[in-house]
């Protein structure tokens, strides 16, 4: 037999050999195996250990576990009570937050007071920079362009 830890399949046989449910021919090829190999003999006691340490669960177990779950549940009824207009609330803050996101707000419109035709003449200066700009770039020997 090869080691456990190199067999595909060496799982499989340390879980039977545990529970009980190898034929005795390949419980005892396992046990002469770990005989020999340290290795094996080591992981068949660890396991054996963690098997024998499991603790025994009462008969009444299931009884009290669905009493203590339904003692929770009458005993915090405020609890819900408490959430039911909270995750709408927390949905809205949410949609706000991803909407300012998605949209921030501008900051740089003009106020109120501010008359438009200020807002217009500045679009006149800059549209006149920007022409002075071109006719600087253009080439001296080529006669201007007319409008």
């Amino acid at each position: 037999m090869t080691c456990l830890r190199e067999n595909l399949n060496g799982a499989n046989l340390l879980i039977g050999y545990l529970e009980g449910t190898l034929s005795s021919a390949a419980r005892g090829e396992l046990e002469r195996h770990a005989s020999t190999c340290a290795e094996c003999r080591e992981l068949l006691a660890v396991q054996q250990t963690l098997v024998d340490d499991v603790p025994e669960v009462s008969a009444d177990f299931d009884a009290r576990l669905y009493a203590r779950i339904q003692q929770d549940s009458q005993n915090q009824w405020w609890r819900r009570l408490l959430w039911r207009p909270a995750v709408p609330l927390a949905a809205a803050v949410a949609m706000m937050a991803v909407a300012l996101w998605v949209h921030p707000p501008v900051l740089n419109t003009p106020s109120v007071d501010e008359p438009k035709a200020s807002v217009d003449r500045v679009e006149i200066e800059q549209l006149e920079q920007a022409l002075d700009d071109v006719e600087l770039l253009m080439p001296v020997n080529t006669p201007p362009a007319t409008l």
